[in-house]
């Protein structure tokens, strides 16, 4: 077996060589026109730094409309118990706190991609 391993290196060493020019060859094409179909290169830095704060940012809105939902359920499943509707609202509380940190943060990002968006493309090469 210790005889071999110089040789299945070298053999996996020519197939990393190879692997790549092959793929290149049996594209045809098809990853030029998958990335036009999906704007992939055509959108500068700071668009697609705004497109995962956006993405972000809505997963976080989606978390907080859950836990608005959860707090609703929860109060209105309370049956009168004093100590679970406080809870429900404390939760309610939170979950608008946490909308209102996320729209901030979301005009916020919007604006200073605005902004790189601006500086960049005023900019001639």
């Amino acid at each position: 077996m210790k005889k071999y391993l110089p040789l299945i290196g070298i053999v996996l060493m020519l197939a990393l060589l190879v692997t790549p020019a092959l793929a290149q060859n049996l594209d045809n094409g098809f990853m030029a026109q998958f990335q036009g179909n999906a704007g992939i290169g055509s959108n500068s830095l700071a668009e697609v730094i705004g497109q995962v704060v956006r993405a972000v940012l809505s997963v976080l809105g989606l978390v907080a409309l859950v836990i608005f939902i959860i707090a609703g359920f929860q109060w209105m499943t309370s049956g009168g118990n004093k100590e679970k509707i406080e809870s429900a609202q404390k939760l309610m509380g939170a979950a608008v706190i946490g909308l209102v940190i996320i729209i901030i943060a979301y005009a916020a990002a919007r604006f200073i991609v605005n902004a790189l968006t601006d500086v960049t493309s005023s900019v001639s090469l």
